[in-house]
């Protein structure tokens, strides 16, 4: 292997090591947004949970 092969490889190499950092940080900020909407599910889950309840209590009303 040549000289240039050596330093070739090694400009590839540096060129996949800036990819994976790269896709790290956009892992990261795919993770946090994750969370954040898992957050807003649970929420959103809460308030359905509310209005099941009030539903029922209204049809208990209503039916009386």
């Amino acid at each position: 292997m040549s000289e240039n092969d050596v330093i070739s490889n090694q400009k590839q190499i540096l060129r996949n090591q800036k990819e994976i950092l790269a896709n790290q940080k956009q892992i990261k900020a795919n993770q946090d947004t994750i969370k954040k909407n898992q957050a807003v599910i649970l929420k959103s889950q809460g308030s359905l949970n509310t209005i099941l309840k009030n539903q029922k209590q209204i049809l208990a009303l209503l039916n009386k």
